[in-house]
């Protein structure tokens, strides 16, 4: 059986391991993001806690 890759005389495999990434990647060169501040809660934000605290008390004591 031949592989459909060895018929094609025009293309080249080609792979990447981890040594290639690893090899580019200088001290510092990597991305840091930026501290997370805290601030004020948004209405959406307490919302979104409020309804979630809410559907796992009626799933706890539904028992599902």
């Amino acid at each position: 059986m031949s592989d459909a890759r060895d018929t094609d005389e025009g293309e080249e495999e080609w792979a990447i391991s981890l040594a290639d990434l690893e090899e580019g990647e200088e001290e510092g060169a990597r991305y840091e993001p930026g501290p997370i501040e805290p601030g004020n809660p948004t209405a959406e934000g307490v919302g979104f806690v409020v309804l979630g605290a809410a559907l796992t008390l009626v799933l706890l004591f539904a028992g599902f």
